[in-house]
């Protein structure tokens, strides 16, 4: 489990694509000739409509806790520490902190869904997060001091899924790094990209896991999962929505399988595994809980909400999920285009800050 989210050690004569023949037969519809490079895609389509992801409102008490804590922003925000010596070398200087508009009613909402509604914890943990994004400015950091993170496409944010959820794709087998540093920064960069790009209504993520080259020499270190899972938990609690594992190897099930007794039921939840070939079947509503107890893929997916096996249809349209993690859309990865994408998305991202800054400075002024 540690290396399915881009983290890990590189493999010296990984290729960066898979093979043809490494392939479900699903790829043996697109042409494996070289095709013109695609855009990325950050933002849902003007004028898209279905459905999204419910989440569950606060209950009577949560309610009271929210409350409590919108009176305490004040507070909150308070005598923030500078920016840090060693993020100052990664992030934009100029990108405005903007720390009352990440403070939305939904952000705490999330935190108190996150901290089981116990007010202290859930003020207690929004602090250190406020206090983490004031030192580190993760939604200032800049595209070239990340770069080398992405080259060969191993993780990135492209398209969204059946719910509208921006869909982070991650392919472990293009593994080009070591410093578990680095790592986590490419992390948190994708993690404030997809957020950029949800629409209202949408607050999570959903991670499509091509596992077909999973092994453990690509294991990162506990030292290293614990850093990286910590940050998902402590600075983006309830982003994710689910983890896709598609083609996961047998030996891979059976491990995931000794280990998910001992995972929290919630986290369990959110971990499916798909066989690419199955056909599409009659799913679950997409919120039910997914035990983790099935140690192989069946022959036919069982679409039963105690199996972690789930058809690709559940989450994904084929002809929305790329070619590579076994749909049908014909992106394939190429850095050049894929950089030029992420440089304007910053540059819009920046300017809109700095509009929104300048803004309610002189709303400030005015009043």
């Amino acid at each position: 489990m540690r290396s399915l989210f881009g983290l890990g050690k590189p493999e010296d004569s990984t290729p960066a694509s898979p093979s043809a023949g490494e392939k479900a037969s699903n790829d043996s519809a697109v042409s494996q000739v070289d095709v013109p490079p695609v855009a990325p895609i950050f933002d849902i389509a003007n004028g898209t409509t279905g459905s999204v992801q419910v989440v569950k409102p606060l209950s009577g008490d949560e309610r009271l806790v929210f409350d409590r804590i919108k009176a305490d922003i004040p507070e909150l925000i308070k005598s923030l520490p500078a920016v840090d010596p060693e993020s100052q070398k990664y992030v934009d200087m100029e990108v405005p902190l903007g720390i009352e508009d990440w403070l939305s009613d939904e952000c705490i909402s999330r935190y108190i869904r996150a901290r089981k509604g116990v007010y202290e914890d859930a003020k207690r943990a929004l602090r250190k997060t406020i206090e983490w994004r004031a030192a580190t400015r993760p939604h200032a950091l800049r595209p070239d001091a990340v770069e080398i993170e992405n080259r060969t496409g191993k993780m990135y944010f492209n398209g969204f899924d059946k719910m509208a959820r921006p869909i982070i794709y991650m392919y472990n087998h293009r593994q080009n790094t070591k410093d578990a540093d680095s790592q986590i920064r490419w992390v948190v960069y994708t993690m404030e990209a997809s957020i950029r790009h949800m629409r209202p209504g949408v607050e999570r993520v959903i991670l499509a896991v091509d596992a077909t080259h999973w092994s453990f020499t690509n294991s990162v270190s506990i030292g290293t999962a614990r850093k990286f899972l910590d940050t998902l938990a402590n600075h983006y609690p309830e982003r994710l929505s689910h983890a896709i594992i598609f083609n996961p190897p047998k030996f891979f099930v059976a491990f995931y399988s000794l280990l998910s007794p001992f995972v929290d039921p919630a986290t369990r939840a959110k971990v499916a595994f798909v066989n690419p070939d199955a056909p599409a079947l009659e799913q679950p509503d997409a919120s039910s809980e997914i035990e983790a107890d099935t140690p192989a893929p069946p022959a036919v997916p069982v679409a039963a909400s105690n199996s972690p096996w789930i058809a690709l249809e559940k989450h994904f349209e084929r002809n929305q999920l790329e070619v590579d993690c076994y749909g049908r859309w014909r992106f394939q990865y190429n850095h050049a285009v894929f950089w030029e994408a992420v440089e304007a998305e910053f540059a819009q991202h920046k300017a809109g800050m700095l509009q929104r800054a300048a803004a309610a400075a002189a709303s400030t002024s005015s009043s």
